[in-house]
Formats: C-alpha cells, sequence, structure tokens
C-alpha cells in the first residue's frame, strides 16, 4: 500500500508541466499531491493520474472502454420479469460463483408503480452463462416456481421500480457480510423525509432489515436526492463505510442530479444528504442549450478497485434532458423529464478527487432499433473473469428514453418524434475488459517516455501489464534516487519487449528477471514506450525467476 511520507511541490509542479506538455489527457480536478517517496511494497499500480509521471515526453493517458458482447445476459422470461429489467441492479463474484442480484417489474408501465418490482437472485460459475435458482420464498401467483429474494412478500417487503445495490462487508459479522443498500421497506421518522437503508443476509437469498435509514434525506422542496442507485461499501484503505448517493443540485449550471459522497464509521453514522459535499456533477463542459444546462448524472456504480493500490472508478450515468424550445422533433409540448442515458468513466486515486479525462462515452448507445439504443447504464459491479485476465462490468441496456414510462402523453410525443420503443425491451448485457484495462499510459508510434518519482518496493521481479501488439516495444530502466542508472538494469541492458500481450509480463534485463537486491532500496523506474499500452506495474515475490 502507498504511505504518504513527505510532500514534494516539487514533484508535483514537474508532474502538472509534464502533462501539459506531452499530450497527457488534463485531470477534471487535481489530484492529491506527490509525496517525494511513494512506498509501493508489492503493491500493483495502475494509471489514473500523474502519480507515476514525475517527468514525461511522447505519452498520453489512454480511456479504453469496453468491449460489448451483444448478449442479453438476463432478459424478462417469467411473469414476475415481464415489464423489464431494472438498472438499480448488482453483481459480484465470492468464492467460485458468481451472484447477480437484478430489479425486475411485472408491469411496463413502471412510473408510480409501488408493488410490481422485485429483487430476484441468478448464479453463474463464469459470469457469462446464468441460471435463476428456484428459491421460492414466496408464491407468485400461478407459478410453480420463482427466483425472488424481496419483494412481493419476500423478505417482508412490497417495492415498485426502486432496486438496490449489494455488497460483501468484510467489517460485518458472518451472519451479515452480504448487505443490501435500497430505499423501500422502511418508514422513516418524518414522512417527508427520504432514507436508504441496509438489509443483510448470511447467504444472499435471506433478507433482513439490520440498519434503517442509514442515510436521510431531509425534507425539501423539489429534493428528489436518493432516488437512484446509492451506492455504499466498507473502504479497508480508510477504515470506513462510504457512501455515493444523489444529490439534487439546483445552482444554475447544473440540471439537477450530482453524486455526493459520505463516510461513516459504521452503517448508520452517515451526514445527511443536504452535508455531504458533492464530488461528482455536471459543469461548464457539459452541454448547454443556450443557457440551459442539458446534462445531469444518475447511477455512479462507484467502486474500489480490488486489484490494485489507491485506485476508485465511477461510472456516472449521462442523462440528456429533452427541453423546451430547443429540438425541432417538438415544437410545441415536450415529453416530460424525458431523454437518453448512456455511461461515462471517471477515476480516482482516494474516492474524493474524481478525473473525467476526454469525457467520451465510456458505454455508449446502440445503433437505432438495437435493443441498447436509447439507454446504457452500468450497473454496480466488476468482477473478473474465470482465467484472470479480463474483467466484466454488466449494464442494464434499453430501446425506451427516461420518461417514456411516465404516461401515455410522453409516449405519444415519442413517438410521433420517432424515439418511441419498438421492441419495449430492457436487459442487462455483459461488457469485457482487460484486467486493468481501464486506462494505459500509451506510447507514441514514434516513440515516447516517463520516469517515475522516487519508489521503495518489496519483491523480486517486476512484471508489467502491457500491449505492444505487432509494431510495438518497451523497455524498463531502474535508477538511483539520483535518477543515475544502475548498473546492470538500465535502460540499455534491458531485454526488448515486443510480440507482447500480457497480463503479468516479466521485465528482464541480460534474460535475467531478479531485482531482489534493489528491494528496499529508493529508485525510480524509466520506461521507453514505443507504440504500446502500459496499464499496470507490479514488483512481486515470484518463485519462478529468470536465472
Amino acid at each position: 500500500m502507498m504511505r504518504l511520507r513527505r510532500a514534494s511541490f516539487q514533484f508535483a509542479v514537474i508532474a502538472l508541466i509534464s502533462g501539459l506538455t506531452s499530450g497527457l489527457c488534463p485531470a477534471a480536478e487535481p489530484s492529491a499531491e506527490i509525496p517525494s517517496i511513494l512506498d509501493i511494497g508489492a503493491g500493483r499500480q495502475v494509471f489514473i493520474d500523474r502519480t507515476f509521471l514525475a517527468e514525461a515526453r511522447g505519452v498520453e493517458l489512454v480511456v479504453h472502454p469496453p468491449r460489448k458482447t451483444g448478449e442479453k445476459t438476463i432478459a424478462p422470461e417469467y411473469a414476475w420479469e415481464q415489464g423489464g429489467i431494472g438498472p438499480y441492479s448488482s453483481v459480484l463474484k465470492t468464492g467460485d460463483l458468481y451472484y447477480m442480484w437484478y430489479h425486475a417489474m411485472d408491469t411496463i408501465q413502471w412510473d408510480g408503480t409501488t408493488r410490481e418490482g422485485c429483487i430476484c437472485l441468478a448464479l453463474s460459475e463464469d459470469g457469462i452463462h446464468w441460471e435463476r435458482p428456484k428459491i421460492n420464498l414466496i408464491r407468485y401467483g400461478e407459478e410453480p416456481w420463482n427466483n425472488i429474494v424481496v419483494g412481493h412478500g419476500a423478505a417482508g417487503i412490497e417495492l415498485g421500480q426502486d432496486g438496490c445495490m449489494v455488497f460483501l462487508d468484510t467489517n460485518a459479522p458472518e451472519n451479515e457480510r452480504y448487505r443490501m443498500v435500497a430505499k423501500f421497506g422502511a418508514d422513516v421518522q418524518d414522512e417527508d423525509s427520504q432514507a436508504i437503508h441496509v438489509y443483510s443476509s448470511p447467504d444472499g437469498i435471506h433478507w433482513k432489515l439490520t440498519h434503517p435509514s442509514v442515510v436521510i434525506a431531509r425534507p425539501q422542496e423539489q429534493g428528489h436526492h436518493l432516488d437512484s442507485q446509492n451506492v455504499i461499501f466498507w473502504d479497508e484503505r480508510i477504515g470506513k463505510y462510504v457512501a455515493y448517493v444523489r444529490k439534487n443540485r439546483r445552482d444554475p449550471g447544473s440540471q439537477g442530479r450530482a453524486i455526493a459522497r459520505g463516510e461513516s464509521d459504521q452503517l448508520g453514522g452517515f451526514p445527511d444528504v443536504q452535508e455531504m459535499p458533492i464530488v461528482f456533477g455536471s459543469d461548464q463542459q457539459d452541454p448547454f442549450h443556450g443557457k440551459t444546462p442539458v446534462v445531469d448524472f444518475y447511477m455512479s456504480a462507484a467502486i474500489k478497485y480490488p486489484w490494485a493500490d489507491n485506485a476508485y472508478y465511477m461510472f456516472p450515468t449521462a442523462y440528456y434532458h429533452y427541453v423546451p424550445g430547443a429540438l425541432a422533433e417538438f415544437p410545441d409540448r415536450i415529453p416530460i423529464n424525458a431523454g437518453p442515458l448512456d455511461t461515462q468513466f471517471s477515476a480516482s486515486r482516494d474516492g474524493i478527487l474524481w478525473n473525467r479525462y476526454d469525457r467520451r462515452p465510456f458505454v455508449p448507445l446502440g445503433m437505432q432499433g438495437e435493443f441498447d439504443w436509447a439507454s446504457a447504464r452500468v450497473i454496480r459491479g466488476l468482477v473478473p473473469d474465470v482465467t484472470g485476465r479480463q474483467m466484466y462490468l454488466y449494464y442494464r441496456a434499453s430501446d425506451w428514453l427516461h420518461g417514456w414510462d411516465r404516461n401515455e402523453a410522453n409516449k405519444n410525443l415519442l413517438r410521433q418524434a420517432g424515439l418511441g420503443a419498438d421492441q419495449n425491451i430492457a436487459v442487462i448485457s455483459r461488457l469485457v475488459l482487460r484486467r486493468d484495462g481501464f486506462l494505459s499510459v500509451r506510447g507514441a508510434y514514434t516513440g515516447g517516455e516517463f520516469t517515475t518519482p522516487p519508489l521503495r518496493f518489496e519483491g523480486n521481479q517486476l512484471v508489467l501489464n502491457i500491449d505492444t501488439s505487432a509494431t510495438g516495444m518497451a523497455r524498463v530502466g531502474i535508477l538511483d534516487q539520483n535518477a543515475q542508472p544502475i548498473e546492470g538494469f538500465s535502460i540499455r541492458d534491458c531485454d526488448r519487449i515486443h510480440t507482447c500481450n500480457e497480463i503479468n509480463r516479466p521485465v528482464t534485463w541480460h534474460r535475467k528477471s531478479d531485482v531482489s537486491q534493489l528491494s528496499g532500496q529508493i529508485i525510480r523506474l524509466q520506461f521507453m514506450l514505443r507504440n504500446c499500452d502500459l496499464y499496470a506495474f507490479q514488483f512481486n515475490k515470484s518463485s519462478e525467476l529468470d536465472q
């Protein structure tokens, strides 16, 4: 784990200058000041900001969107799902099993319903092929079986269009290790208030309310706080629970929805939503029509990345609003609270300061007529594939716009504009990325290089997550604390890395990879990259060294 020692203004300035002069993507927010020495131990290091780019030339930070599979991973099949699958769903892997808790509706008219929704469980051995277990906690109509775990009376709850998110709580007793975060099922003291609650389970099937009203939004005119998939998880880095919740802004330059963050030593100690600072929202670079902002952000799907040090990722749902007077398709009347949604990408070292990079869609809309042409919203959860070489995300895809289900007037206006839902379908689909593959440092076709700040590591081998494809090449040199090459480990001593697309490629110098003699010393790494992508690096304690 990286430990901060003495803050170094010098390295922060060098990194900033390097980023502005060498083509590095500028961050939307300033990153935390870089310390004089980075103690990285044997932890995996990914690229989020300029932390490891003390000096840089001819390289840039590149965001890598996932590959759509086109699969309908979870699609409506049964009576309790016939209205579609909801975006407030969640996935995780524990042991050899993948779990998905997905929100389903049994009516195609979602808006305003309070009893037609449920949370269902699906299981998988590979994250690709999913099965609905026959749980039968309750009876649903005349159906012989169902996989409902919450709703329609299961867990003693009725619910509507509000789904949930689930996380494994390593800070919880064993019989409560599964935590479900949701708005439904519990009253709050003030009936005009809103709140989210935490349900707990030993197995992901049998749920009970254990922590009511862990986050409260006080009564407020046009509040609508918490109307989203709110996220809570235990952050072992800081030893606290962290919440990312919807908070509506009413200031100029904002359409409303934003993402606020709070933290607490225990479940139930969070500040009210109105007291939580916003950490992600629209700004002056987001689209306007005239002076009217037309984009805000719904879900965050925020995670702490489990396979590297100090990495947080967010997949905010961008909502483009159809507003009066802006679009030729709606000359007289505008559909109420309607428009398309896609997913963007953001990353952070601490979960507080977030970089937005190029702001391009991370999960874009499909082509007209496809099942995801109107809405693409990443659900909460990131899981590895069975090989450990890839990662899966999942997104809720639909051919109906936000506001489609509000009323018949909205539907008629959208149909007349050619924006109707022909299939009226809402499903969950799988996305694929390489391990650590959200961001890379890319070397220019003509070559680039960067040098890290001083590091101290533990281990005996340096491995890289790198893709050179056919024409790319890379080399790594180890410098001393004065930035002088260490004999036997210089760039010239390094064997060229080529014809390589690997998650853990050992670096060798004269065909040897053992760097144990430098473990615990203060060093710098010098990377030379030509037409290749470097995703991560790590010093590990390998038992198989090139001697």
